[in-house]
């Protein structure tokens, strides 16, 4: 495989840019679309659940809400989890289990563009709906290259490798899928160390003309060979994916923070008992977690099992405090105190009120 540090002459004869991504309102936040990939292609090749617990770990159930994003940093640490486990075909593994309809709309934008160009320009515009948002995706023409660069990326070292040699495998796939499985580009340029073999890049990308340690990461395909448009392209259907897929930038939800994940699931499960206590394990189980993991995350959170049990306690008991039908001793019961005096005691510590006040102090506020 040839490996050069010249500069890239075929990039160089470009014009500017034809189109960048913007990120919008999803700074500092990634799509769970990904994050799920990435989860099932590291349960696919047989890594367990509990060895990413301490990266992400999150209700997946979560994640299946269209509008949900999650943390970059957790994003970052679950490639570089997984590319600890699988090294360095990460990124081409992750693509491969890519099928269409895993990154949501993204996958339709190109096979529903009238040309190959227009595709790729297309999903670079809306990239943030699927890759950390500080990722650059800009698509290059002249009058014979049609170039896609990848730029910006946060990541790095092993991470920022797996990470674009994805990006350009996904991006390819689609784009096979819209124009055929001919499609295949004729130089693919990485800004990151050779692997020791790339057998597994030339078969992914469709071509030997491979080149590491570039200043920019670039696939290039001829321009020519994709300029007829699609003969059923349908313009209402693209605008309309575009326009969702710009929603989706637009109004993204987070994930709640890890903590206050594991203090929901305190509350349900100390809600589902009914005051016959709360068992770490059990929680532990529910977050995907075993308990090593579970306590050994809590301390490099700053905080412990006791702790976050008081404040998931104390979130409930305001909650089922604002509920006039229920007494205060049966509150106490359900959040497995012995008697009233316990969570009166309990209560003033937390809010400097006993219960009684606080519900009064509910009173004069809705008066």
């Amino acid at each position: 495989m040839t490996q050069t540090h010249d500069s890239m002459d075929v990039v160089e004869r470009a014009g500017r840019p034809h189109a960048t991504f913007f990120p919008g309102a999803v700074t500092n936040l990634v799509s769970a679309h990904c994050a799920r990939l990435v989860l099932d292609t590291a349960a696919q090749s047989g890594i367990q659940q509990s060895d990413l617990a301490h990266i992400a770990s999150v209700d997946r159930t979560e994640l299946l809400d269209n509008m949900t994003r999650i943390p970059a940093m957790d994003m970052m640490r679950l490639w570089g989890s997984l590319e600890q486990q699988l090294g360095h075909e990460a990124g081409i593994r992750t693509a491969a289990a890519a099928a269409p309809g895993r990154l949501h709309v993204w996958d339709y934008l190109i096979r529903t563009a009238p040309t190959l160009a227009e595709g790729l320009r297309a999903v670079a515009q809306y990239q943030p709906m699927v890759c950390n948002p500080e990722v650059v995706m800009r698509v290059i023409e002249d009058d014979t290259l049609l170039m896609v660069e990848l730029a910006g990326s946060p990541y790095r070292g092993p991470v920022a490798a797996v990470h674009s040699e994805f990006a350009f495998a996904v991006t390819l796939r689609r784009a096979r899928e819209g124009f055929g499985d001919t499609v295949a580009p004729v130089r693919v340029d990485f800004s990151h160390r050779a692997p020791r073999s790339d057998a597994y890049l030339a078969c992914a990308l469709g071509t030997s003309n491979i080149h590491f340690e570039q200043e920019r990461n670039v696939i290039t395909f001829l321009r020519s060979e994709y300029v007829n448009a699609q003969p059923d392209y349908d313009p209402r259907l693209h605008e309309i994916l575009r326009a969702y897929a710009q929603r989706l930038i637009d109004q993204p939800r987070a994930i709640p923070p890890w903590q206050e994940t594991v203090r929901a699931t305190i509350r349900h499960v100390i809600s589902e008992r009914g005051g016959n206590g709360v068992d770490m394990n059990d929680v532990a189980r529910r977050l995907n977690s075993s308990r090593r993991t579970l306590q050994r995350r809590l301390a490099d959170h700053g905080t412990t099992w006791r702790a976050e049990l008081e404040t998931a306690r104390h979130q409930l008991a305001v909650a089922l405090l604002a509920d006039p039908a229920r007494s205060t001793r049966s509150i106490a019961l359900q959040l497995g105190y012995t008697d009233y005096r316990a969570l009166s005691r309990a209560f003033q510590r937390w809010t400097g009120q006993t219960p009684s006040d606080y519900r009064r102090s509910l009173l004069i506020e809705h008066d």
